[in-house]
Formats: structure tokens, sequence, C-alpha cells
């Protein structure tokens, strides 16, 4: 039996999955900018955000600017299970037997995503390079209660709480090749470190354990993991006519593969908690494409008034979460066969997902700076889509529909920028017989069966809702402007070359042009009168 535990609390993390997602997941992406614009951006990528947009958008920005910027993300998701608890109301241990299951809220509260950057040109026209932090677009902690309403969390074979951070410092050039035609590159070193609890059900015995979901019979554990990767981000823009720019972006799949503990924090039955194991973590974020246009509209003077933007994104979670994530523990507990060498997949059943970005903005100029009023809407397909059956708590992966707005001010080489959206999530119904996520059973070596070798009954079947509001404020500081720094220096003459003719301004009235020009022969004075012309 206390073998038996030991095997529950490892295979407990098997539930568990990274706080890593994209579009189809969570929020669309980083920049204050970007998001009053519905996300639409890569044709832009116009300040130094684009080291994760389009990192040949840098080629474009001149001087050496200084990006603070940030998301706060309130989430609200839930899921109210279908179904009665299965167990028996005259058992003392379950007076919630019979009872129909309560709805599950998370209760993570906000959380704060930043974004960090410098851009500089060296004082070059063809070529900018960038350094910055950023994390992939998510949200950063989800957490669900073990109990709601005295009884036990339906969602609590899925996904309890999640405090992991994923970071990406970055270093970035972009490089005007023509002057049509510009490209960069970004690459990205990939820090993660996931701190992961979940609960399965270990059938120590069918006497002890009465039903598939007994509460005494759970055992709660946590995986403390942290580990690197790489990746890298490739750009172009195409500068088609001085209105019409088109721009493209690829991100390369990420690989983590991370090392730590597993750890029991509870255990079926009272049984001895044993002491933690070595556990590896591999997941992998998908190879992530865009693609835009983006027109703009200049007045009489250059001046530009507004543009409009139109983006296509597509990432490719099949292949990267299609099987899920990975874990394995080399031992755990005293020694023996049984709880050597495990190892475990979680399947996820992603499909690859696309979005729709479409945004833009109205500039107008002030006697202080140049004001720009900003809006935007997007579409995210959900990653479960061809899959409902997959819909868990661990990710969002509902369908997004959006409205942004934003407004920016730029005064004296400071840009200020605020934006606010609203995402919709359609409900979504798992229907009976649809669900897949099940209990993993300890006393099975980790499989979702009992101990006669029938599949134990999905618990992910029910309404799942949910919505995402997100305030981002964010400044951009062009050095140059605000210390008067001067971005091409005059060239010095030769001692031996002659002066060079004092500048002329356009404003000055030909009376000055006259002072200023060199010294030549005397002008005659006009020997005919007007008069004598007339005649």
């Amino acid at each position: 039996m206390k073998r038996f535990a030991r095997a529950g609390v490892a295979l407990t993390i098997a539930l568990l999955s990274p706080s890593a997602r994209a579009g189809g997941f969570e929020i669309p992406d980083n920049g204050t900018e970007a998001l009053g614009r519905g996300g639409a951006f890569v044709a832009k990528a116009d300040d130094p955000t684009a080291i994760q947009y389009n990192p040949a958008g840098l080629a474009q920005q001149r001087g050496t600017r200084v990006l603070l910027d940030g998301h706060f993300v309130l989430s609200s998701y839930s899921f109210q299970r279908s179904g009665v608890y299965p167990d028996n109301p005259s058992d003392p241990k379950t007076p919630w037997g019979r009872s129909p299951f309560p709805k599950v809220q998370d209760t993570g509260g906000p959380f704060f995503a930043p974004f960090l950057a410098v851009t500089s040109d060296f004082n070059l026209d063809w070529l900018t390079a960038a350094v910055g932090v950023f994390g992939p677009s998510g949200v950063g902690s989800r957490t669900y209660p073990l109990g709601v309403e005295g009884a036990p969390s339906p969602s609590r074979y899925d996904v309890v709480q999640e405090n992991s951070l994923i970071a990406l410092p970055t270093a970035a050039v972009g490089v005007k090749v023509f002057d049509w035609l510009d490209l960069g590159a970004a690459v990205h070193f990939v820090y993660g470190s996931f701190s992961l609890t979940s609960t399965s059900f270990v059938d120590i015995a069918s006497a002890a354990c009465p039903n598939v979901e007994y509460q005494p019979c759970d055992s709660v554990s946590r995986l403390d993991v942290k580990g690197t990767g790489w990746a890298g981000t490739f750009g172009a823009l195409i500068h088609a006519s001085p209105t019409l720019t088109l721009g493209a972006s690829v991100r390369t799949p990420i690989a983590i593969d991370a090392t730590g503990t597993a750890t029991a924090l509870s255990t079926p039955l009272g049984q001895p908690t044993p002491p933690p194991g070595n556990a590896t973590f591999h997941t992998e974020l998908p190879l992530y494409a865009r693609a835009g246009a983006r027109l703009a509209f200049l007045d009489d003077h250059g001046f530009e008034a507004g543009d409009v933007e139109l983006d296509g994104t597509y990432e490719a979670w099949n292949a990267a979460q299609g099987n899920g994530p990975s874990i394995h523990i080399d031992h755990l507990g005293p020694s023996g066969p049984t709880f050597d060498d495990i190892n475990v997949d979680v399947v996820h059943g992603y499909n690859d997902t696309y979005s729709i970005r479409g945004g833009g903005a109205y500039n107008t100029k002030l006697d202080f700076g140049v004001l720009s009023l900003r809006a935007g809407a997007y579409y995210d397909r959900s990653a479960t889509a061809n899959n409902p059956g997959y819909t868990r708590m661990d990710f969002d992966t509902l369908d997004k529909i959006a409205g942004t707005v934003g407004i920016g001010l730029r005064w004296h080489g400071l840009q200020f920028n605020l934006a606010y959206a609203q995402i919709f999530e359609p409900d979504r119904t798992v229907y009976q017989g649809e669900g897949q996520l099940r209990p993993i059973d300890g006393a099975q070596h980790g499989l979702p069966r009992d101990a006669n070798g029938n599949p134990l009954p999905a618990v992910n079947e029910g309404v799942y809702k949910g919505s995402i509001e997100i305030v981002s404020f964010g400044v951009v500081a062009t050095l140059d402007d605000l210390f008067g720094w001067h971005q091409k220096k005059e060239a010095k003459p030769k001692d031996d070359a002659p002066p060079s003719p004092p500048k002329v301004e356009p404003h000055e009235d030909e009376d000055a042009r006259a002072k200023a020009a060199p010294p030549g022969p005397p002008r005659r004075k006009a020997l005919l009168k007007k008069s004598d012309w007339d005649d």
C-alpha cells in the first residue's frame, strides 16, 4: 500500500502542463501600441517591440530608444461540471455524495506582464540593433481550490495551481538592404520555471476506495522544475510604395527541457509521505508565423495622418502540444523496480490555430506634439476546436473575439501609450461521452483505469466560460531627442580646403542671400530708365 501511495504521488504530475500560451489561448500579443491596434503590428513594427513582432522593423528606427511596457491582465475562467458526486451521502467522510457538482472559478487574480527593450542605430542609417526581455503571450498564474462549497473540487484532477515563468532574453538586428527591403533576425534565449500542483486518484484497495473519485484516496503533489531553450525569429518588410508596406515574420519552435523535483503534499488514507524524487519535464511552444499589409495615409506635407493594417497568424500547436508535455522520474521513495524509470506523456490534443487581426490609428498634430487614436479587433481560433473533448482548466483554449482601443502622445522625445482590450469567449459545452481527461490511478502505474482494467470516467464534461480584460501602459524614450544628440556629425574641412560658403536657411530672404554670396565684380547701374524702355 505504501508503494502504491508513492506511485500515485509521482504520477500526479502527469496532468500538469506549462504556463505558456499564445494565440488561441489567452491574449493576442505584447506591446501597448500593438494591443490598441488589435494586435495588427507586423507590417508597422516601428517601436522596440519589433524584436517580437518583426525584427526587420528595427531597420526603420533611428536613434537610441528605450521601451518600458507592460500588460495588466485580469482573466476569468470557470467550469460547471455536469453530473453529481458519485459518493455515498451516508458515509460521514463524503456527506456531499449525490449532490450536483459546484462551479469552479479561477482565483489567481490579475498579473503583470512586462516588456523591456533598448534599440540603437549607432549613427548608421542602414542598421539598428536591439536587446530586450519579454514573455510569450499568456497568463501568469492560475489557482483553483481543492475544495468548493465544502466538497472536493470537481476540477481537482486537472490542475490546482500554476506559478510559472517563461522569459525570452533577446538580441536582434534589422538591416536596410534596399530602399524597398528591410530584413531582420532575433535570437531568443528561453528560460522557464514551472511550479505546478495537481491531484491524482490512488486506488489502494476496492474496500478503501469505493468509487473512482473517493476524496480520501486522493494524492496531491507538486512539480518544481527549471529549464532553458533557444529560438529565433526572422522577418522582412517590403516597402511597395510610400504608403503600402508588406510584413512577415516567423519564429521557430521552442523546446524547453527542465529538471527539478516531484514532491508529495498529501498522500491517500494517511499513508507516509515519501521523500521528493528527481524529475525532468519537456514541453514545446509552436512555430509562429505572421504576415500583414499596412496602408498609410499621408497629407500634402508627408505627415502620416493615419493608417490601417490587416494581419494573419498561424501557430503550429498540433506539432508542439498534440502529444503534450512529457515527464520522467528516475526514482521515488525506497528502492524498487515499480517506482523507477517512470515516463508519462500528457496528451493535449491541440490543433493548429490561426487568427485575423485588424486595426489602425488616426494621428493629429498638436502645438506640443502628436496625438494618436487607435482601435482594432481580432479573432483567435480555439486550439481545441477540432477536439473539444480536450478542453480543460489548465489552458483557456476557447475562441477569442476582442475589441481594442488605444491612445498615444509623442512629445519631445517621449511617447506615452495606453490601451485597453475586452476579450469575449463564447461558452463551450463538452457533452457526455466527449471528455478525454480522466484521473490518473497511481495503483495502476499511472494509467487512467481502475483495478479491473476499466477506463476511469471523464472528469472534464460540462460548460466552460471565460473572459479577459487587459489594461496596458508603455513609454518609449528617444534619447537623441531628449538629450540633443546628433545622429550625424559634419566632417571638419581640411586645412588646405577652400572655405565653404555660409549656410543659408531656406526661410532667409533675398537680401540675406545676396549678403551671404561670395564677393564678385561690382554690379553696373542701369543705363536705361523705365521710361526709355517704354519709348
